[in-house]
């Protein structure tokens, strides 16, 4: 996330969790860093839905108003890349929202997350182009951004973003953890976004949503998505849940999911059902994975680049810090967009520096 949320306070953390579970129940009057908290968490429509506190009706509400406008959005843009034959699969919190929430706006996103084979991203660049999206500038570093981001304003003045990837992530450690081919294979429609709308399967959403959760957010425990987890295990069916458990084993990822299974019973109140010891042995949930890395608590940004480039080939590694060295002009014009362009070797060396201060940082405080 880049910055550090706030807490959930003590004293509502009982009537939050009682929430979480669909009970309805007595909160105290909520503090404006209360209501802080839960958006910045994601719940204020959720938590609203259910305990009808007047301090977040007017977020609940907007939430609800821009629903519609991102539906439209969404679907012209599948109908475009359908029709340039495009196969595009529909990521975390959208689908979810279409899928296993009651209502699409109890679950707050900040842009659609799309994926896709690397060899549709051209076609797809200029499919949103045409539609009047614009292409954000990144680093160049071409073995860690694995993805680009579209954007525009529509006719009532509200954005739309998408954040288009072409790996599941991107951490080399977990570059073939799930592949497109075998994710396009198991994909389900989601047929109240519309007919173009396919997505992970319940299976591969639940090892993404704990990767993802770990992997590129340090473990944290923002709620939105642990109630994410504790929503598809809800949904699994027990072939399902064995599926997920073999397959997190099979991928080296068990004990990543074991703690946000862990984590999302808890904070959701739900009962410890379907855990890895029904379907795992004790050499498979004791294994020394890889991936058990990024459960260290306290890790620094170097810590984890540095894990990053040893699953890197050596000249991948050698490519990627020319590539952090020197990202584009044009890269670094738009991230110092008030300095003369006769200056840009001092904002070489400036962001150099900068980026050495960085790896002594906590990895979940660094963007």
């Amino acid at each position: 996330m880049g910055v550090e949320i706030l807490p959930i306070a003590e004293r509502i953390r009982e009537p939050l969790r009682r929430t979480l579970a669909g009970e309805r129940v007595a909160w105290p009057e909520l503090t404006p860093d209360d209501a802080r908290a839960l958006g910045q968490h994601g719940l204020v429509p959720l938590v609203y839905s259910i305990a009808h506190l007047p301090q977040l009706r007017d977020d609940a509400i907007l939430a609800a108003a821009l629903e519609g406008l991102r539906l439209d959005d969404l679907r012209a843009v599948l109908d475009a890349l359908a029709a340039r034959g495009i196969t595009a699969l529909l990521m975390k919190g959208t689908p979810l929202a279409y899928d296993i929430y009651p209502a699409p706006e109890l679950r707050p996103r900040g842009d659609t997350d799309l994926l896709i084979e690397p060899a549709s991203l051209d076609a797809l660049r200029e499919t949103l182009t045409a539609l009047g999206f614009q292409e954000h500038l990144t680093s160049g570093d071409e073995h860690a951004v694995l993805q680009a981001t579209f954007t525009r304003v529509d006719a009532f003045g509200a954005s739309h973003a998408y954040d288009v990837h072409w790996s599941l992530t991107n951490m080399a450690l977990f570059a073939e953890t799930l592949r497109f081919d075998e994710l396009r294979a198991r994909a389900m429609a989601v047929p109240a976004i519309g007919p173009q709308a396919l997505a992970l399967s319940h299976v591969d959403a639940l090892l993404h949503a704990c990767v993802h959760r770990v992997v590129h957010h340090h473990d944290s425990e923002r709620l939105i998505w642990l109630y994410d987890i504790a929503l598809l295990r809800e949904r699994m069916s027990r072939d399902e849940h064995e599926r997920f458990w073999r397959l997190a084993a099979e991928r080296q990822v068990a004990g990543i999911c074991m703690r946000c299974v862990e984590l999302a019973d808890d904070w959701c109140a739900r009962e410890p059902r379907n855990r890895a010891e029904e379907w795992l042995s004790r050499e498979e949930i004791a294994r020394d994975e890889p991936s058990r890395f990024y459960l260290a608590r306290d890790l620094t940004y170097g810590r984890t680049m540095l894990e990053d480039f040893r699953a890197l080939p050596w000249r991948a590694r050698l490519q990627r810090l020319r590539q952090l060295a020197l990202p584009p002009a044009a890269f670094m014009r738009q991230s110092f967009p008030s300095h003369s362009r006769f200056a840009l070797p001092w904002l070489y060396v400036y962001r150099g520096a900068r980026g050495i201060r960085r790896l002594f940082r906590r990895a979940d405080l660094v963007r």
